[in-house]
């Protein structure tokens, strides 16, 4: 195995289990909060989220992917770019909180929801620091250390946060323990770094100018998807109510759990394709096709099993109150897959310098959906007294239209006929899969779940959708953890080290 593949497959198996861990931990808290708060309260929520969500990535302006591509080419680099990205985001901050207080004045929320949105914004000044450090760990492909501090954060936050539900402290105390979990796994981070690498916080005037004008491109990418992934909730709490803003941002959050496959996987390969862009671009191609059928192979079961399980899914975890967002869920599952893809493509075309591309099909799909919006999001209020179906919709929409787009820009470096047939089979697997699971849709959620994924893998094996030379990959990896464990269990007592 090569050694970018072993770090591949070292990063991902770390990440994943991490997200899996902090998955479950946000589950916990996605099926718990609506469940006592309400939609109405927890569409305050979302909201807060939302708006901040923009100005985080506003003051973020691009540094952290220049900074996880700059360190993994030239890790000595680390101190003055963490030291100067931390500052400059923390004043550019403070410039979007000013704009955030005329906005929410001007737009004449609810007092408690003005509470909450200002109490959310603090949270989100520590968590953008936090992502300042996390870029600097996944440049120096540092994925322990990251896994460590995202797994106890998620962890403190969601201990705090139901203890505040369970003892009924309200929802400013909920929203403020996020402030406190957040503080902790920034000390944690910055405390790890330092180990690493002595850092001074101080800032770099002549780094920084060259920090907002390389990453400038970047600040457009990532802008233009937070800006497309947040706008629907804005519009929402403009053009319906509260209520519809709890149905989508439950549905939303739920969509959110679900992708942390793509997470741990594309932040895993991401400094590896950007590595392999300047060293042996041949592999970067192969990489990038396997990760591309990857990602379906996995998608697709999740995307369609959404779609058919999602309404007495909602109901089961949530209550009646909550039945609509079945509805907003079945949309999502489609955009699952899409999404899936369009991760994978973005980061690919960043990794080979081509980020300016995504920029525009970015640029489209933001301007594009909000007049989807502003149409679908009144019609569907008014024919299924649901807006929230509209704003999903405008999504799939702008998802599908992304990864057509992207496909056609990646080109031949992503597809082939090999690719295209392998393709093709999962699709075939995942519709029989949901054939046999939309039949059982109505029994205990279980029952559908269960055959779903026996149906699945039945199929993908009958067609022969993984290639042999991916099944010895994984032999292999699953011999050498097997050889480590040995090696291990045999090894004597204090044999490789003191004390």
């Amino acid at each position: 195995m090569s050694t970018s593949g072993q770090t591949i497959a070292k990063n991902t198996g770390i990440l994943l289990v991490s997200q899996v861990i902090t998955w479950a931990l946000t589950l916990l808290m996605t099926v718990f909060l609506p469940r006592y708060l309400g939609a109405g309260i927890v569409g305050k929520l979302h909201l807060a989220n939302s708006i901040w969500a923009i100005v985080s990535m506003l003051a973020g302006f691009g540094m952290d992917t220049l900074m996880t591509k700059e360190i993994a080419r030239a890790p000595q680099r680390l101190s003055e770019l963490l030291g100067t990205n931390l500052i400059l985001r923390s004043l550019l901050y403070v410039l979007g909180a000013v704009v955030t207080a005329a906005y929410v004045h001007f737009a004449g929320y609810p007092a408690d929801t003005i509470s909450i949105i200002a109490i959310t914004g603090l949270a989100m000044l520590v968590f953008g620091a936090i992502s300042g450090a996390e870029a600097s760990l996944m440049g120096l492909e540092k994925a322990d250390v990251l896994s460590v501090g995202k797994v106890a954060g998620k962890l403190i936050l969601t201990v705090l946060t139901l203890g505040a539900l369970f003892l009924d402290m309200g929802v400013l105390v909920i929203a403020s323990v996020a402030l406190v979990s957040a503080s902790l796994q920034l000390f944690y981070l910055l405390s790890t770094i330092h180990k690493i690498q002595p850092f001074r916080l101080q800032i770099n005037w002549r780094l920084g100018i060259w920090m907002l004008q390389a990453g400038f491109p970047y600040l457009l990418v990532g802008g233009l998807v937070v800006i497309y992934q947040q706008v629907d909730v804005i519009l929402l709490s403009l053009l319906a109510n509260e209520s519809s803003i709890g149905w989508y941002g439950t549905a939303e959050q739920l969509f959110g759990t679900l992708l942390f496959i793509p997470t741990a996987f594309i932040t895993a390969v991401f400094p590896v394709l950007s590595r392999l862009f300047t060293s042996d671009p041949q592999a970067l191609v192969k990489i990038a096709q396997k990760s591309a059928s990857f990602l379906l192979l996995l998608s697709m079961p999740i995307g369609l099993g959404m779609i058919a399980i999602a309404e007495p899914f909602v109901v089961l975890l949530f209550g009646p109150e909550f039945a609509p967002t079945g509805q907003v869920l079945m949309v999502l599952g489609i955009v699952l897959v899409f999404t899936y893809q369009n991760t994978l493509i973005s980061y690919y075309l960043i990794s080979t310098d081509r980020q300016q591309q995504w920029v525009w099909v970015m640029a489209v799909a933001t301007l594009v959906t909000i007049p989807l919006d502003l149409f679908l999001i009144p019609w569907c209020q008014a024919v299924f007294n649901n807006g929230a179906v509209g704003g999903a919709a405008a999504f799939f929409i702008t998802e599908l239209g992304m990864m057509l787009y992207g496909l056609k820009l990646v080109g031949n470096e992503g597809i082939n006929l090999r690719s295209a047939w392998q393709a093709l089979r999962i699709f075939l697997a995942g519709a029989g899969m949901f054939a046999v699971t939309w039949l059982f849709r109505q029994h205990f959620i279980l029952i559908p779940i269960t055959v779903g994924a026996v149906s699945y893998i039945s199929l993908i094996l009958l067609l022969r959708v993984i290639p042999a030379d991916d099944f010895a990959l994984l032999k292999g990896l699953v011999q050498e953890a097997v050889q480590r464990i040995f090696s291990r269990k045999i090894q004597p007592a204090g044999a490789g080290e003191k004390g």
